[in-house]
């Protein structure tokens, strides 16, 4: 009777039967396991390799070498804080410095900004009044026109034109030889138009402030009527002429 199992019955049977079991369990090496395993050998030959070259450098050293080399590290360490302590403070340095520089310029360029309405010489735009003499009998004299702008002024008006003339502070307001205003030399017909940026809160009832400018026109045979404007422009300019006698103190 038999359990299904075969026994090798001679003896070279039985020895081909443990030499193919032994070749079925014996591992088969492929070609990518032969260079991962030459590759991990590559790798742990150089580290052992530079491990023991900085041993070799340090193992001949005396104890007082090795004190100075101590030494010599916590030295350079020190000096490399030294270092970055002193750029960072020429950092911070720039940079308030770059700061204040850029605070004075935009200063300075809006002082010469406003410098430039009051001078005349750009245009200006802004919140203020338009204001209109009528004149049909050519009776409103140079003064009252005059008198128009002084109020105009003492009421915070910062720029006026009249006609197409900037009024600065030497602007002047004549008379011409066969009647007519001028303004700058420049004739201006009737109705004379007025346009000043300000308050026209505060222009407009200055103008007629009983006995003001508004009588002194209607006392002349004209009329004078203002208006409010969220948008007055300006567009009219002066040329400056360059001094003669001065010159900037430095």
């Amino acid at each position: 009777m038999t359990d299904g199992t075969r026994t090798p019955e001679s003896p070279d049977q039985q020895r081909l039967v443990w030499r193919r079991l032994g070749d079925s369990l014996r591992p088969q090496a492929t070609t990518a396991q032969v260079i991962v395993g030459l590759l991990c050998l590559l790798l742990g030959l150089s580290i052992a390799a530079q491990v023991r070259q900085g041993e070799d450098s340090l193992e001949g050293a005396s104890q007082q070498e090795l004190v100075r080399l101590l030494d010599e590290s916590g030295r350079h360490s020190s000096d490399l804080e030294v270092e970055n302590a002193e750029l960072e403070r020429t950092l911070e340095t720039l940079r308030s410095g770059r700061e204040d520089d850029v605070a004075a310029q935009n200063a300075a360029e809006e002082r010469l900004s406003d410098l430039e309405i009051l001078a005349g010489t750009v245009p200006a735009t802004g919140r203020g009044a338009v204001i209109t003499i009528a004149d049909p009998e050519q009776g409103v004299r140079a003064s009252t026109l005059l008198g128009v702008v002084q109020e105009l002024r003492n009421a915070g008006a910062e720029v006026i034109q009249i006609g197409d003339v900037r009024v600065v502070a030497s602007t002047s307001i004549t008379t011409a030889p066969g009647g007519g205003l001028l303004v700058d030399g420049t004739a201006i017909g009737s109705p004379y138009e007025i346009r000043a940026i300000g308050d026209p809160a505060v222009m407009e009832p200055a103008l007629r402030i009983p006995g003001g400018a508004a009588d002194s026109v209607a006392g002349d045979g004209g009329s004078l009527a203002a208006i409010a404007d969220d948008d007055v422009r300006i567009d009219a300019t002066v040329q400056l002429s360059a001094p003669e006698h001065s010159r900037v103190v430095k």
